[in-house]
Parts: structure tokens; C-alpha cells; sequence
């Protein structure tokens, strides 16, 4: 596969203009105190097709949505095929589980959420994103906090489906996923940090705060990290696809919403993560919160 040996190859299918948000990334993006985050590399596609759009207005305007993918075909030619049908899959699973959404709205409100609303708004979606993700052995001066690999934070889309996460020794030999590493969650009743563990034939879906918020705080989105291991010598791989609404979806509450104080509260919110409430205000539509949430993520710290 990719992996640190091939510096100069992975640059080649690397995609400034759209902040890194196609193809391959490594140290782009900044986690805690402006820090770079080295711990892992992406590499970034939509899964619904490898160009999205003909409209060049869009693509230079909002190139981080609209890119045409990139594929290291010369190089690693397998790598589009894989990609397209572990998603394929995906995809199934999350549009099955938005029509179960559906299903409880429509029960839980008396008829009055639509039958299939949710699931024909994320079916207009086009701007997709597909992360496969890459864990690099863990230097010896590594974080062994909890949130070591990746920081406590919410998805902020609509629902995100992850494969079961494979874990590698230098050699990339398949070995026993470790015991002191991987996701953990924040119980949403009691605020304990629950170690998340996946069957290999299975699939973890997560919901974004958009969501949360169109669904009138019915639907809650999930505090959630990496921990890394004190094993240095191992790899974790993994593949999450991110599915989401339109960028010029309104984010409106419906009419059978919660309170709004509890609509955009977060119990037990890590320290550190930005407060819905925040994030939400001036935002009309998702590429209004998406911008919001980047900037509280990545612009003040």
C-alpha cells in the first residue's frame, strides 16, 4: 500500500487548492495549539463519482466539495476499485439506516415528521467524502493520553459509516487488535468513556450534529476519539464515509422539536470541543455550519 517509504510518490496525488480534501494528506490539518497532525495520513475521494460537477464556477469557488477525485493509477491501480466497493457498501448501509430514522420520526411524532424527508435530503447529496485513514506507528514520544490518535470531537454531517478498523505490524501482517488502543465514545447518559469494539464482518455508524439539530435534538450526535496504543510497532487502517446534505440544505428545526436549549446542548462535552450553540449561530444553511465548525476546529487553536 501507501505507506512512509514513497514521500515523493504520495505528493504527486496531492491536491492543495482543495486544502488536501482529495487525495493524499499528511500534516495538513492542525489539531491542538496549531499543531500539525502527523499521527495519521488520508487519502480523500467521493464516492459517488470521480467528478462531481462540470461547473468550474463551483469547482474554484468551493474546490474543498467540488474537486475531481485523483488516483494514483500508475502507481497503485487497485486502490480506486477497493475504494469503490467498500463504499458502494457503505453507502447501502447508510441510506438503510436513514430509513430507519425515518421510520422512528414518523412513529415517534405521530405522523407529523414526513415519511422518507430525511432520507430524499441526503439522497440530493453530491459533495460525499470517503476517508481512508492510516495510522502510523507511534514514536516512542507518542501521546498515550486518550485521545492520542485523533482528538475528542463530533462529526458535524449527517451520518458516518466506518468499516471495522485493521491493525498491522511493520511487516503488514494482520495481528489481534490491541487492547489499550482504538475509538472510544462519551456515554451520552452518564459521561463514561466506553471503549468501542467491532465485530470484523460489521460496520459502527455515527451521527453528525446536523442532524441532531434537523431532527429537532430527537436524534443525538456522539462525543468520540482514538486512543493510541503503547505498542509502537503497529498500525491501525481504517475507512470512514461521510455522508451529507446538501451545501445549501436550510437548517431549519421542525415543528416537533425539543427545546432549543436542549436541541443544541451536548452533555458531557469533552473539554476542549466547541459548543453547538456556537457554531450554529448565522448559519442558514450546512455550508454555513460546515464553515462555522471548521473554523472552531481548526482557526482558534
Amino acid at each position: 500500500g501507501i505507506n512512509a517509504e514513497y514521500g515523493e510518490t504520495k505528493e504527486k496525488y496531492t491536491h492543495s487548492k482543495s486544502n488536501y480534501s482529495v487525495g493524499w494528506s499528511h500534516g495538513k490539518e492542525k489539531m491542538r495549539n496549531g499543531v500539525p497532525d502527523t499521527a495519521k495520513g488520508s487519502y480523500y475521494a467521493n464516492p459517488l463519482g470521480n467528478v462531481i460537477t462540470e461547473d468550474q464556477y463551483l469547482k474554484d469557488t468551493f474546490p474543498e466539495l467540488y474537486a475531481d477525485n485523483i488516483w494514483p493509477s500508475a502507481d497503485l491501480p487497485e486502490l480506486e476499485t477497493t475504494f469503490k466497493d467498500i463504499t458502494r457498501v457503505q453507502l447501502g448501509v447508510g441510506y438503510m439506516i436513514c430509513e430507519l430514522f425515518d421510520r422512528y420520526l414518523h412513529r415517534l411524532t405521530n405522523g407529523v415528521h414526513p415519511a422518507g424527508l430525511f432520507l430524499e435530503m441526503l439522497k440530493k447529496g453530491t459533495t460525499y467524502k470517503g476517508r481512508l485513514l492510516h495510522y502510523f506507528p507511534a514514536p516512542p514520544t507518542a501521546s498515550k493520553t486518550q485521545d492520542g490518535l485523533c482528538g475528542w470531537h463530533l462529526d458535524h454531517g449527517g451520518i458516518t459509516i466506518l468499516t471495522c478498523p485493521l491493525y498491522l505490524d511493520l511487516e503488514g501482517n494482520e495481528i489481534p487488535a490491541p487492547s489499550d488502543c482504538g475509538l472510544h465514545i462519551k456515554h451520552p447518559t452518564d459521561g463514561s468513556i466506553v471503549k468501542v469494539s467491532l465485530p470484523p464482518d460489521c460496520m459502527l455508524v455515527q451521527l453528525g450534529e446536523s442532524f441532531q439539530y434537523l431532527s429537532g435534538g430527537h436524534l443525538r450526535a456522539t462525543a468520540h476519539c482514538v486512543k493510541s496504543s503503547k505498542t509502537p510497532e503497529i498500525t491501525r487502517e481504517t475507512l470512514a464515509l461521510f455522508m451529507d446534505w446538501m451545501p445549501e440544505e436550510v437548517m431549519r428545526l421542525p415543528e416537533y422539536t425539543r427545546p432549543y436549549s436542549e436541541v443544541v446542548h451536548t452533555p458531557f462535552l469533552p473539554e476542549g470541543v466547541p459548543e453547538l450553540e456556537g457554531r450554529m449561530k448565522g448559519a442558514k444553511h450546512y455550508r454555513d455550519f460546515s464553515k462555522n465548525t471548521f473554523n472552531a476546529y481548526y482557526s482558534e487553536k
